[in-house]
């Protein structure tokens, strides 16, 4: 007699395993086994039959035998077991399905556009990925979080690294590794001793630090950070012309400095005294200065630190340094952005550059640093960045005499506020934990006119909902925050060990120590297709529709800082940039509820509380309707305008643009989208789409700014960020 198994394969008939799996139904039933003759009885029966059957034939006669006796309880023990050994082959199968068409790159989704898929690294990330999310919602996370991640109601980001522990992003402390130095697996680094080498360090750090989460790295000052350095490396000139030009033995070079001191680049009596060495030593420190700016650019763009080739998502914040040296930093870096990389000179991916405007040092004429605005200014005209950051911003909160308290961004949008354990703005060594996001126009929908189910929305149910899902994100926020504090330090040395993260050091057992000084992002999506859902139009349509959306925003801040008392932690609002959200929630609604005109009939949601990129408005309108919001994303928050990429260069329109939003409209952070083309045959660039007016060639690079940071080309993001691109109109149309 044979048995043919569920996959094709012929077997002998074993009554054993019958037994076996009746006797299992019975201790599910009565704790213990207490008689074995219904088992045996039943097994004797089946194999009395003396027939080939299939595993399925069988175990419906087992039901059938056990409902006949006089245990249906076993019976339905046992059909809940077999129903339970379905779902998980079904599971296993799906599992098995999902990862094979990974590891083949049969499904590509591009749900980060900086990610290769198709990569072997690539390929094998995205299957692991799958695995880890299913292990995640299954086994890790509560069923209620788990549950609301299925619905598409919170969004766990980067499912996958729950189950390890890995955090977001972070402000990097580079004082802390330019003072001590650093050590990786394989080594040890001194301190830097100039400003090329400073800079060469800066990209090992980033790169290093990348590894060991699994968003950003950057750097708050970044002109503060290398000034030192700059004084090494003017210094090394000026010892180099004495000895090697001017050939005095290094003890008499040693002693003529010192008889100058301090050897800085200030010194007057330097300049009079030493004159040709003090500008031969300038000479050779701009020399220097742009070649090391520049490697630092190329360096960023090519260090591979993730699978799927990607290099370091990276941001340096700049501007604000007034000494000659700061100010050079800052320029260096602003010329290597205008220098672009590679054969072609194209524009640079990463670092994401982020001016940090501020009136008194560098927002209007006769300001110390006022023509590094204007450099600034014409680099962005050129490349896009830098992004210009508001330091006068009203939420800011700004110690003029701690450095490590100036705003910056992490470039795609991430801020970090008040830190409640060193009751300091203190913004170094601190990044963002993990968002959760909620799908705000599902309540929309759910609780709005949209479906045609009531001709009013029904407020006082949205904000019950609503009151319900805050709840469920901090819930969430803490079931992650758990799985990060409990992880050892080991489990990311560089970090720990050297203490890029604020009291790294501290920890020993778990990262509680380091950890607590992090934020946990309440994020939000699509405010404009919650109100079209609710109202029948959107919250730039209507003023009473935007009153409303500014009311649950503000509720977002305040539910953080309540979280934040019940939990002695830092939550924090957060303006979700949504790549892959955009397009995975969407989908997600449409199974659910259909087409919906201007909530699911893109491709995409609306990031945070966006206008819609198709609403027809001008930049001064655009820019008003959406200030009020930046006040309470204190997570971090953009604010972009879409020009025509002929009007990026008047440069004075662009200043008068960013002196509004910052001067009058208190927006935090601020950034212009246009069109870069660039031939990859001649190296052409402009905005020419499909065919190069040079050459005509088709190989074009089509870089569009698409969720606060550029990537290879826009066409590589996944299907929902390419419509949303191709979606957008320009608002320098609507002047």
């Amino acid at each position: 007699m044979y048995v043919f198994k569920r996959d094709g394969t012929r077997v002998l008939f074993d009554p054993n395993k019958i037994v076996k799996a009746i006797n299992k139904a019975m201790i599910s039933v009565d704790g213990a086994l207490y008689e074995t003759d219904t088992a045996e009885e039943i097994a004797e029966l089946i194999s009395s039959r003396n027939k080939d059957m299939t595993v399925e034939q069988i175990q419906d006669l087992v039901e059938e035998y056990l409902m006949k006796s006089e245990r249906p309880d076993v019976a339905k023990a046992y059909i809940l077991y077999r129903e339970q050994r379905s779902k998980a082959r079904i599971r296993n199968s799906k599992l098995l399905t999902a990862v094979m068409k990974r590891t083949e790159a049969t499904a590509v989704e591009n749900s980060n556009a900086n990610v290769d898929e198709k990569s072997f690294s690539g390929r094998e990330k995205e299957a692991s990925a799958d695995v880890q999310k299913i292990i995640a919602l299954d086994y890790t996370l509560s069923p209620e979080i788990s549950s609301a991640h299925r619905d598409m109601l919170l969004y766990q980001h980067d499912l996958e690294k729950t189950n390890i522990g890995m955090h977001n992003c972070l402000f990097a402390d580079f004082n802390e590794l330019f003072t001590n130095g650093f050590s990786t697996r394989n080594g040890d680094i001194r301190p830097p001793s100039s400003f090329s080498t400073a800079c060469q360090q800066v990209a090992v750090i980033f790169q290093c630090q990348s590894q060991v989460q699994f968003g950003g790295v950057g750097t708050v000052h970044l002109d503060y950070d290398l000034k030192p350095f700059v004084q090494k490396s003017f210094r090394k000139h000026m010892l180099h012309y004495l000895t090697d030009v001017s050939e005095f033995d290094e003890d008499l070079a040693e002693a003529v400095l010192q008889k100058w001191e301090p050897i800085v680049i200030d010194n007057e009596q330097l300049k009079t005294h030493l004159k040709t060495a003090y500008n031969y030593a300038m000479k050779q420190l701009e020399r220097e200065g742009k070649q090391a700016a520049e490697a630092l650019y190329h360096n960023l763009n090519s260090l591979e630190s993730r699978a799927g080739s990607q290099v370091p998502f990276t941001s340096i914040n700049f501007g604000r340094d007034e000494s000659t040296e700061g100010r050079l930093v800052s320029k260096w870096m602003l010329n290597a952005s205008l220098a672009g990389i590679g054969k072609y000179h194209l524009t640079p991916i990463f670092p994401i550059s982020i001016f940090q405007y501020k009136q008194g040092c560098n927002a209007n004429p006769g300001d110390p640093n006022y023509d590094l605005k204007q450099l600034a200014l014409t680099s962005l005209s050129k490349r896009i960045y830098p992004n210009f950051v508001n330091c006068d911003y009203s939420e800011a909160h700004e110690n003029p005499d701690d450095p490590d308290t100036f705003y910056g961004t992490m470039g795609c949008r991430t801020a970090l506020g008040f830190d409640r354990f060193s009751q300091t703005y203190n913004r170094v060594g601190r990044g963002n934990l993990v968002p959760n996001t909620m799908i705000l126009p599902k309540l929309g929908i759910e609780y709005g006119i949209c479906l045609g189910k009531r001709t009013e929305p029904d407020i006082e149910g949205f904000w019950s909902a609503f009151e319900d899902l805050l709840m469920l994100c901090e819930q969430g926020l803490l079931e992650r925050f758990d799985i990060m504090v409990n992880q050892p330090p080991e489990a990311a040395p560089f970090m720990y060990k050297n203490g890029t993260m604020k009291d790294a050091k501290k920890c020993r057992m778990s990262n509680y120590e380091a950890l607590k000084h992090g934020t946990l992002g309440i994020g939000y999506i699509g405010i404009a297709e919650t109100c079209q859902a609710l109202f029948g139009k959107n919250h730039a349509e209507d003023p009473e529709v935007h009153e409303f959306a500014l009311k649950i925003v503000k509720r977002i801040n305040e539910f953080a800082k309540e979280a934040s008392e019940r939990n002695d932690l830092n939550f924090s609002c957060y303006a979700t940039p949504a790549e892959g959200l955009c397009h995975t929630a969407l989908k997600a609604l449409r199974k659910q509820y259909g087409i919906i005109p201007n909530v699911t009939d893109k491709e995409f949601l609306t990031n945070s509380h966006h206008v819609p990129v198709w609403h027809k408005i001008s930049i001064f309108e655009k820019l008003e309707i959406e200030a009020p919001f930046c006040k309470y994303p204190t997570g971090g928050c953009i604010t972009y305008v879409e020009l025509d990429s002929t009007f990026v260069k008047n440069t004075k329109a662009i200043e008068q643009i960013i002196d509004y939003a910052f001067k009058t409209l208190d927006i935090p952070y601020l950034a212009f989208n246009f069109p870069i083309d660039s031939c990859l045959d001649c190296g052409y660039q402009g905005e020419f789409n499909a065919e190069c007016p040079e050459c005509g060639s088709s190989n074009i690079q089509q870089l569009r700014r698409v969720t606060g940071y550029l990537t290879t080309d826009y066409r590589n993001f996944n299907k929902g960020k390419q419509a949303e691109t191709e979606a957008r109109i320009k608002h320098s149309d609507f002047s």
